[in-house]
């Protein structure tokens, strides 16, 4: 049985790391974007053996897309940071304030993390950044 362990960001760090957690939700959004459309794909053959050869093709790709976008999640989470919406880019990352768990709130397109929101909350409920004081 494997022990996890949560991982907390201070807005510092979360700040500091934006540009590569960009590219990674943009590669993330890609791949699920990809998928979706390999998804709905639907293809006729002449024969057996062409479709057989094409769906083997298909199928190696579409596992292989599977399989990094499910790396990347893993990759995120063990960092601390949950991909809630998929197809925009909505994370939420652990961080503590004032000895609570709290989500710094960031979606792909906007400039620096500016949000944030209760554990036991979500998008709707995120308030300014600026309402938290941070300990150095």
């Amino acid at each position: 049985m494997e022990i996890f362990q949560k991982n907390y960001c201070t807005l510092e760090y979360a700040e500091a790391v934006l540009p590569q957690l960009k590219r990674i939700i943009k590669r993330v959004v890609g791949v699920n974007k990809t998928l979706e459309y390999m998804s709905s794909i639907e293809i006729s053959y002449e024969d057996l053996y062409s479709e057989m050869r094409n769906n083997l093709k298909f199928n190696r790709k579409f596992f292989k897309l599977s399989h990094e976008l499910y790396k990347l999640l893993d990759y995120l989470l063990d960092r601390g940071i949950v991909v809630r919406d998929i197809e925009t880019g909505l994370i939420d990352i652990y961080s503590l304030y004032e000895n609570r768990e709290i989500f710094l709130c960031w979606r792909l397109g906007e400039d620096s993390i500016r949000f944030w929101h209760e554990i036991n909350s979500g998008y709707k409920d995120r308030k300014p950044i600026s309402l938290l004081r941070y300990k150095a």
